[in-house]
C-alpha cells in the first residue's frame, strides 16, 4: 500500500505520545515519529517536513501556542492539529486564531485513541486536509 501520510506527534507525556503513535500505526499506510521535547520538536518539524503534526499545548519550555506561532511566523504551513486535555473554548478559540487546523480533545483510552486516529485518518484519506 501507498504511504498515506508522515504524522509527527508532539506531547511531553510518555504515556500520551506512545498512545498517539499506537493510534495512528494501527492505520495501514500512516508512518509516526514523535517527540516529547517541543525544542527538540520544532526543529525535527523543519527538517522532517512531515504531513501533519499531531500537537499537545501545555508543555514546559515551549508550549504548543508557542511552537505553533513560531512554525506559522517562518511561513510553515503544515497542517496542525491541536491534541489537548484542555476543553476551554479559550484554548480552543486560540489555537484557530494562531493558525491550527484541527482541535480534539485528548481521548482517556487506546480504544478512543484508535477511534480519533481513524477520523483523522480517514478526512486525510478524503483529501480533506491540506498539503503545504
Amino acid at each position: 500500500m501507498t504511504k498515506l501520510a508522515n504524522v509527527f506527534i508532539v506531547d511531553d507525556n510518555l504515556h500520551c505520545l506512545e498512545f498517539l503513535t499506537l493510534a495512528f500505526q494501527s492505520h495501514s499506510g500512516v508512518d509516526v515519529t514523535g517527540e516529547i521535547k517541543p525544542v527538540t520538536a520544532l526543529g525535527r518539524i523543519r527538517k522532517e517536513m512531515p504531513d501533519l503534526v499531531m500537537l499537545d499545548i501545555k508543555m514546559p519550555d515551549l508550549d504548543g501556542f508557542g511552537l505553533l506561532a513560531m512554525l506559522r511566523g517562518e511561513g510553515n504551513f503544515v497542517p496542525i492539529v491541536m491534541c489537548s486535555g484542555s476543553t476551554r473554548q479559550k484554548d480552543v478559540d486560540r489555537a484557530y486564531a494562531e493558525g491550527c487546523n484541527g482541535y480534539v480533545e485528548k481521548p482517556s483510552t487506546l480504544e478512543d485513541y484508535r477511534s480519533m486516529a481513524g477520523a483523522i485518518v480517514d478526512y486525510w484519506r478524503r483529501g480533506e486536509l491540506p498539503k503545504h
